[in-house]
């Protein structure tokens, strides 16, 4: 064989050498390919389904939101009613307070008044109570006087009659 077809030979040999190991570098990337293809595609499902499961788990926790924020807002209502009832309450128990606080006020002014209108007329009756005994002795007195001048006039009296008949006597005798 000539030196060409040797090196022909020896160059098909290379390259059909260069061809397998080409051949089985493409079967292998075409065998992991594949398998990454596959990891790829069981990766993308698995995310699919994670997702739908990601939906529905965020679907329930706005559905538990939802429930909670309206259990939530009725507590809220309750409360709120609750302390507008307190809030009435409390302002009808301040009238009733109040009411009751101007009754007192006025019981204790009409006590005082009283207390001052008895003292007043314990004093006005003591000062008549006085001035009665005061006129009682001035009665009794002038009872006393009256007596002493009656008894005073009577004999004056006894005296003027004894006096004008002697002076009826005498003038009656003078004349005779």
């Amino acid at each position: 064989m000539s030196t060409a077809g040797k090196v022909l030979v020896v160059l098909i040999l290379l390259a059909s050498f260069a061809w397998i190991a080409l051949a089985a570098g493409v079967d292998q990337l075409s065998r992991n390919g594949n398998a990454a293809l596959a990891k790829a595609a069981d990766d993308f499902a698995k995310a699919q389904e994670a997702l739908a499961q990601a939906k529905t788990d965020m679907i329930r926790l706005k559905d538990q939101t939802t429930v909670r924020q309206e259990a939530g807002d009725q507590q809220i209502a309750v409360l709120l009613s609750r302390q507008n009832d307190a809030e009435r309450a409390s302002s009808s128990l301040k009238d009733v307070v109040n009411a009751l606080q101007y009754q007192l006020e006025t019981a204790q002014a009409t006590i005082k008044e009283a207390e001052q209108s008895r003292q007043q007329r314990s004093t006005e009756k003591e000062e008549e109570i006085k001035a009665l005994a005061d006129t009682r002795a001035e009665v009794e007195s002038l009872m006393a006087k009256n007596t002493e001048l009656t008894a005073r006039l009577e004999s004056l009296r006894t005296e003027f009659k004894k006096t004008f008949e002697s002076n009826v006597d005498m003038v009656a005798s003078s004349r005779r």
